[in-house]
């Protein structure tokens, strides 16, 4: 699966060391 800009990203959460991040949020 490719992700081109304009597209909607698909939300997703990733543990960090400096927490849970969620993509959506990061953006």
């Amino acid at each position: 699966m490719s992700i081109r800009l304009g597209d909607t990203a698909p939300d997703f959460t990733a543990d960090s060391t400096e927490g849970t991040i969620s993509f959506h949020d990061y953006l």
